[in-house]
C-alpha cells in the first residue's frame, strides 16, 4: 500500500510540474495553443487575470 502512495505521488508531482512548465511557457511567450481532433486547447497567463485554459470544439 505505502509504495503505491509513494508511486502516485511521484506521478501527482510530476503532472503539476509539467502544468507549471506550461503555464510559465505561456505566459513568456504571450500564451499557448493546441489544436489536436477538431479540438482546441488556448493556455493564457497574465498578472492581472491569472490562469486562463480555454476548450473549445470544431464542428
Amino acid at each position: 500500500m505505502t509504495n503505491r502512495l509513494q508511486t502516485s505521488g511521484w506521478i501527482a508531482l510530476s503532472i503539476a510540474l509539467a502544468m507549471l512548465g506550461a503555464a510559465v511557457f505561456a505566459s513568456a511567450t504571450g500564451g499557448l495553443h493546441v489544436e489536436a481532433g477538431g479540438v482546441q486547447m488556448t493556455l493564457q497567463t497574465s498578472a492581472e487575470t491569472g490562469l486562463q485554459l480555454v476548450f473549445a470544439a470544431a464542428s
